[in-house]
């Protein structure tokens, strides 16, 4: 999980998003800013939703089988996110731009190195969160594997902007030091915590503004 987290410091917990991006290494030999998950294959999500062929409302089908969530597995990156349904063309694209922002976010962690689509989806500030980060997990050999899950919730949106809160679940992530793997520093403490993700659309298309992990607290 590389966040841009609200302070460069803790030993680890989860990296999808970090408040800006991923928790930073609070220096020494703590871990880097951002989880990062690591695994396998495939950059191409398996989507998952309810059957297109659900009965419609009008139909006698089920209202809620429109609102149901879709997740988004990505193995090469090691993250899956489960998005809520969009209300809205407008947050329907920004959910579609922060899914491929975490699934990005996450790769150039799990890869340590950059991706080159993480600049197309996210701020400046994110991006240079990121590199810190990699740059921290190259001097010290560090590397994330495992399984994050992100939860987002939509908290409010208009034409232009959307918020997203939700939870990132860190319990299934791994930190890979040295060869040695074990849960990295927190996450059994404290697995599930909140998130807050801005995305904004100036004109020139969605981009994530703001991805902090608040992990102090829990959900």
């Amino acid at each position: 999980m590389q966040r841009t987290t609200k302070r460069h410091c803790r030993g680890a917990v989860i990296a999808v998003a970090a408040a800006s991006v991923l928790l930073a290494g609070c220096g020494g030999n703590d871990e880097p800013a951002g989880l990062d998950a690591d695994a396998s294959a495939s950059s191409t999500p398996e989507d998952t939703a309810a059957p297109d062929d659900s009965p419609a409302e009008s139909e006698g089908g089920d209202p809620t089988a429109a609102a149901t969530p879709t997740t988004h597995e990505f193995a090469d990156a090691g993250v899956t996110v489960v998005a809520p349904a969009a209300s809205s063309p407008a947050e329907e694209a920004a959910l579609a731009t922060y899914v491929e922002f975490a699934h990005q976010w996450r790769k150039s962690l799990h890869d340590a190195q950059l991706s080159e689509m993480l600049p197309g989806l996210a701020a400046p500030s994110i991006v240079e969160s990121v590199k810190d980060s990699l740059d921290y997990q190259t001097k010290n050999g560090i590397r994330y594997g495992g399984e994050m899950v992100i939860e987002p919730t939509i908290e409010n949106s208009g034409d232009n902007v959307v918020i997203l809160g939700g939870c990132v679940d860190g319990s299934g992530m791994t930190l890979i030091d040295d060869g040695e793997e074990r849960p990295p520093d927190g996450v059994e403490e404290n697995p599930l915590i909140p998130m807050n993700v801005v995305i904004g659309n100036s004109g020139a298309g969605w981009m994530v503004n703001e991805n902090t992990l608040h992990e102090d607290e829990s959900c």
